[in-house]
């Protein structure tokens, strides 16, 4: 006896398998890095030495004192001209002492 199968029975056909969706695992792995920012920076000390020039202008003054001596002979009464004379002249015939 031949069995009729009807379309809608699959109860002799090998079954196929179910699949189902994939079940996602997801380990997140981290790695650690360090960048250094460099921000330089830079100080330059400026010595400045002036140099002041002070004319000086010294000035001296000096004193000359000058002395002169006269010899005036009045009164002579040895000498005839007496109220003429000059100092240290000698007349004619007169003797030094």
């Amino acid at each position: 006896m031949r069995r009729h199968r009807h379309p809608w029975c699959r109860c002799h056909r090998p079954k196929s398998p179910i699949v189902y969706p994939v079940k996602e695992n997801v380990v997140f792995h981290c790695t650690e890095e360090t960048v250094q920012h460099v921000h330089p920076s830079h100080t330059t000390i400026k010595h400045h030495h002036v140099v002041k020039n002070e004319h000086v202008y010294p000035h001296t003054t000096s004193v000359e004192n000058s002395t002169e001596s006269v010899d005036i002979n009045k009164g002579n009464t040895f000498s005839p001209q007496s109220r003429n004379d000059v100092a240290g002249a000698m007349y004619p015939g007169m003797k030094k002492d």
